[in-house]
């Protein structure tokens, strides 16, 4: 695998404020340069664990920097503290276009993209990392109008759109590739969303007519309730996928935030409504089953919808 194509970026507990990766590192065909603080220097590049530097604050870099100016660690220091980015191998600030680069857009970047760009073996593009920071770190804010910053952002939605579905749906990547079949595969997902609705729908008119107790129809319902706001959340991706006017797609993604953040709730609530339940001495079989296999769904689900919520909230959509 290129270094430049696709480029490590990590943050584990372990390396404190090292980050293995750089957005100033770019590949031109067989050419590696460095374009910090807006200059293009030809470089060498050595891919180096951060365990090799112990660094605990911005004077330990000085230890560390190579005295030939075009290698490059692609590791990156942030100073919390000063809320700066340095380059290890150089011991400079990190600077794009004239700016310095701040620790918090880097740690910022660094959520949103690893959850959008990562490949299987957790690397990400340089590339990935340097246009979140110019299109939406609030230092580079005035750096594109506002249609240039809602169609960069449009193409990251569609991405992480993309990746959700692929995800949410245990879709493989080949037929996420394909636009036919992506749709169609999408709305079969939905079908059966739909119809897992209608069960629950069926069962608690039923029950309702039983004198069934409380809590039990309030969980059923609750899971009526999430699979409803998993066919709507779907098929905004799939609008998503079709969606050419990037002031559109930034619509889409506010009404997206706001399912996910719901759906969240509920599974809050269902998770309640099982501990409620526990006392219960017996559950109609049917409903039983149907319990059963759809928490282990929702057990599923969870952390890809939290996974999920936190992506799309480090966009910036305005009001």
């Amino acid at each position: 695998m290129k270094v430049g194509s696709s480029l490590m970026a990590s943050m584990d507990d372990d390396d404190k404020g090292l980050v293995k990766g750089c957005p100033c590192y770019k590949e031109f065909g067989k050419d590696q340069v460095c374009v910090n603080n807006d200059d293009v220097q030809p470089v060498s590049t050595i891919i180096v664990d951060p365990t090799f530097f112990p660094a605990d604050s911005v004077e330990d870099l000085e230890e560390f920097k190579s005295d030939n100016e075009s290698m490059c660690y692609l590791l990156i220091y942030l100073d919390d503290t000063s809320d700066t980015a340095y380059c290890v191998s150089q011991g400079k600030r990190i600077k794009i276009n004239n700016r310095p680069v701040r620790a918090s857009d880097i740690r910022e970047a660094l959520q949103f993209v690893t959850a959008t760009e990562k490949a299987g073996s957790g690397v990400i593009c340089s590339t990935c990392l340097y246009k979140y920071l110019v299109t939406m770190g609030d230092v580079f804010e005035d750096l594109l109008n506002e249609t240039e910053r809602a169609k960069v952002i449009s193409e990251y939605i569609q991405k992480i759109a993309a990746k959700m579905a692929v995800d949410m749906t245990n879709a493989t990547e080949e037929q996420m590739a394909d636009k036919e079949s992506y749709n169609q595969h999408l709305k079969e997902y939905i079908k059966q969303l739909i119809n897992i609705r209608s069960e629950w729908s069926s069962l608690i008119f039923l029950y309702q007519k039983k004198d069934t107790n409380q809590d039990l129809l309030d969980l059923m319902e609750q899971y009526r309730t999430l699979s409803r706001l998993e066919g709507i959340f779907l098929f905004q991706v799939l609008t998503l996928r079709d969606a050419t006017d990037e002031l559109v797609a930034l619509g889409l993604l506010r009404f997206m935030i706001e399912v996910a953040e719901k759906v969240v709730k509920v599974i809050d609530d269902i998770r309640d409504g099982h501990l409620k339940i526990q006392p219960l001495k017996k559950i109609p079989t049917d409903i039983k089953e149907m319990l059963k296999e759809e928490n282990s769904r929702r057990m599923t689900i969870e952390q890809r919808f939290t996974n999920v919520l936190k992506v799309l909230s480090q966009v910036d959509v305005g009001a």
